[in-house]
């Protein structure tokens, strides 16, 4: 097997953002970042070290940098319910209380975690309009399925009735609405979870399969959430209470929800992101100039971490991999120990090879489901450095540009921000660019979609210099790191002298809000199920660490660095 692998793309990494494929170094004193370079660049530098120490500083004792979830209203609402019906634990089901309480009172999210909220504590709610509030504009392939997820939890809470079922074989037949044949395994877990609780709930048990109790038994034993996934197990553990012989193994791990409670008395959507900070936070560390040995360590801990399959889920234990985990994986493994993971890259590479879909594009999970732009670039990133892959990366780029020019909107896709697909998308065509001899043909039209991406950004900035999750929205840190990605890169086309300015009022709006600990807060980003938000906030401080070194590069001295031998994000034994 072999123990080194293709180096990363100068100029279109994530990681070693450098100069871009087939342009020269910017020798303009005004080019990005450096309209006031003295003034500017040391700045830079120094927000960049101190969040550099704050990521190394994350590190637990297996090497991961520690990225754990916030409470959600949602979960802790139906784990509200389910130590209610089961009768345990009076102290979790105060705590629990309490927390939906002071959620509410300090305004929930979106109208349906404020429904499921209420409904929990045994108010008064109108379940439909909150759905409806919340859905209205959604468009996405999952609007129906997650139309219907909402409308079964919010009944099991009491929100409102459930709807009367078709009869079996009839248009609309619910075992047909809740298949999920093909998908990945949470999701099977909670359609299965939310049939049986629909069957259930309108008279209808006979609808219940013995492959739905099946797929729900993992969720009854003890230990960590299967596939990481709380949101999934407390489902499944409402479903099964149903069934007599589960009633006593539910009321046990009902009695073990105390010990996933957040200090704040909530319950989190996922366990948590360790594998996906790991990889994210790495490449921005990498970016950041930091040490050898400290880019090794986490290399070492992610490789522990690798599925039986290749790819890598986004928390250790999590068996479900997927393709946006495993090319950030692939793309730091690459950067920081291509000497040493070459058979690692390898079988990532193979897993994400093996799940493009024959329209050219990936889809988060399974092979054969739908394929997703953003989703798609974070692949192309991950393959395009290894030659052997140039014909699947072709066929991927000829999806992302064909989606994107047919496109009225962009694809937010796992991300609640535009800018996330889009910074995704301008690495993966510079990384194209960079593999491909001039004259190819899909040569214009990757640049006509580049310079869309780059426009659009340029357009939608704020006042402020930040960018929010869609146009209008205020700015957050998040979005305006993704952004900035994109945006320091622009540096040819008719783009390149509004991108140079949106770049350096992006780096002052940054530095303006980084906190005196170092770090930065942020409005969540990540979406799940989406389009419901949830939180981890040691991904603000890796994705604005990779905006600020791709600003950094794109300045006339690309080699700064802001760990120096004496920085806390150099000190010899940190992971």
């Amino acid at each position: 097997m072999s123990t080194s692998c293709a180096l990363p793309l100068r100029g279109a990494s994530l990681a070693v953002p450098g100069a871009l494929p087939g342009s020269a170094p910017p020798t303009d004193p005004l080019s990005p970042v450096a309209l006031r370079p003295d003034a500017l660049r040391p700045e830079l530098d120094r927000a960049r070290a101190r969040l550099a120490t704050r990521l190394v500083a994350a590190a637990g004792p297996d090497g991961l940098l520690r990225a754990p979830c916030d409470s959600r209203i949602l979960e802790s609402a139906l784990a509200l319910r389910l130590l209610t019906v089961t009768g345990v634990d009076p102290d979790a089901q105060e705590r629990l209380t309490r927390h939906l309480k002071i959620a509410v009172d300090e305004g929930a999210p979106d109208p349906v975690q404020e429904a499921a909220a209420r409904a929990a504590l045994g108010e008064y709610v109108d379940g439909r309009a909150a759905l409806n509030r919340l859905l209205g504009g959604f468009d996405h392939f999952t609007a129906g399925r997650k139309r219907l997820m909402f409308q079964t939890v919010l009944a099991e809470l009491g929100a409102h009735p459930f709807p009367e079922l078709p009869s079996p074989g009839a248009p609309g037949d619910p075992g047909a609405l809740f298949e999920a044949r093909g998908q990945q395994r949470w999701l099977i877990t909670e359609m299965a979870a939310l049939k049986t609780l629909y069957a259930f709930g309108t008279g209808a048990p006979r609808l219940v399969t013995e492959d739905d109790w099946r797929a729900l038994t993992p969720c009854s034993l003890p230990g960590p959430p299967p596939y990481g996934n709380h949101l999934a197990r407390i489902l499944a553990l409402l479903a099964l209470r149903l069934r007599p012989r589960y009633a006593a193994t539910v009321r046990a791990r009902a009695r073990e929800v105390r010990n996933w409670l957040r200090g704040d008395g909530g319950l989190p959507f996922i366990t948590g992101m360790d594998v996906f900070a790991t990889a994210t936070g790495g490449l921005a560390l990498a970016g950041a100039g930091a040490p050898a040995h400290t880019l090794r360590a986490l290399a070492a801990a992610l490789t522990e971490c690798q599925n039986p399959d290749g790819g890598w889920g986004f928390d250790r234990g999590v068996a479900q991999s997927d393709v946006d985990d495993t090319a950030y994986c692939v793309e730091f493994l690459r950067a920081s120990a291509p000497e040493r993971c070459g058979g690692v890259v390898a079988a990532g590479e193979r897993y994400l090879l093996d799940r493009q879909g024959g329209d050219g594009g990936f889809p988060t999970f399974e092979h054969g489901t739908a394929s997703e732009v953003a989703i798609t670039a974070a692949a192309v990133n991950a393959l395009a450095p290894a030659p052997g892959h140039r014909r699947a990366v072709e066929a991927a780029v000829r999806f992302v540009v064909a989606r994107q020019e047919g496109a009225g909107e962009f694809e937010r896709s796992w991300s609640l921000n535009e800018s996330n697909a889009l910074f995704r998308t301008v690495l993966a065509y510079d990384s194209f660019r960079a593999v491909t001899p001039p004259g190819h043909a899909l040569e214009a039209g990757v640049a006509r979609a580049r310079q869309r991406a780059v426009a659009r950004l340029v357009a939608t900035q704020n006042a402020d210099g930040g960018w929010g999750h869609v146009p209008s929205d205020p700015s957050d840190p998040i979005s305006t790191a993704y952004a900035l990605i994109a945006v320091s890169r622009g540096r040819d086309g008719p783009s390149a002298p509004t991108a140079r300015g949106a770049t350096e009022r992006a780096v002052r709006h940054l530095l303006e809000r980084q906190r005196p600990d170092g770090g930065f807060v942020s409005r969540p980003d990540q979406a799940g199920p989406r389009p419901l938000a949830y939180h981890v906030p040691l991904l603000t401080d890796v994705c604005v660490l990779l905006g600020l070194n791709h600003a950094r590069a794109a300045g006339p001295h690309t080699h700064g660095s802001p760990c120096s031998p004496d920085s806390p994000c150099s000190h010899r034994g940190t992971p």
